[in-house]
């Protein structure tokens, strides 16, 4: 959750537009008065945030790249053979930028995701699929939402100077963000302006 968050405030940080689009609808349908929670973060009552956590997951899975090992002989659906003991790779992250599976698959697009339509696991592996898929899932998707809704009612957020030009993946198994060549540093530097009262 950690590094989905900090990719949605990347998006945000990166696209100002898409920042106030959520946090209009956030002042519309979440005003600071109302408490936020599971009944009322639903991805009917806030879909652009609830497209934004998508969004930030195709683009930036947790996890880029996966390896899975075959315990017994298999065949994969299409036919495909698989020996006991092969390693198999699959990569969220390519898939997530597939053109054969999204249109315009490097632009942020939270319209793909309204109205929402749960993406099939195999197409949209971040949380894996089948008797494997993440048992925490709906939680992780939750604690992005409000922790995002409850920064975003209160502050708008850009980037530091000079840091758009540091940002890339680290080199470690899950894809944090990472802020320079040495890859020691995985902090987002964003500076915080308090929105004016308005709700």
């Amino acid at each position: 959750t950690a590094c989905t968050l900090t990719w949605m405030f990347y998006i945000l940080c990166t696209h100002p537009e898409i920042q106030a689009e959520v946090q209009a609808e956030l002042d519309e349908k979440l005003p600071k008065t109302e408490r936020l929670g599971v009944k009322n973060l639903t991805h009917s009552n806030a879909p652009k945030l609830h497209a934004l956590v998508y969004e930030a997951l195709r683009l930036y899975p947790p996890v880029p790249n996966d390896e899975k090992v075959c315990m017994e002989d298999d065949e994969l659906p299409d036919g495909t053979k698989i020996p006991k003991g092969a390693h198999i790779n699959f990569v969220p992250y390519t898939q997530g930028r597939d053109p054969l599976l999204w249109k315009s698959p490097e632009q942020v697009d939270l319209n793909r995701w309204i109205p929402f339509k749960s993406p099939s696991p195999h197409e949209f592996p971040v949380f894996q699929a089948g008797p494997r898929i993440c048992l925490g899932m709906d939680m992780a998707i939750y604690e992005a939402k409000i922790c995002a809704a409850s920064l975003l009612r209160e502050f708008s957020f850009s980037l530091a100077p000079g840091e758009a030009e540091k940002i890339t993946y680290s080199l470690m198994i899950t894809m944090s963000l990472c802020n320079n060549k040495e890859q020691t540093s995985h902090e987002l530097r964003v500076i915080p302006t308090r929105r004016a009262k308005s709700n």
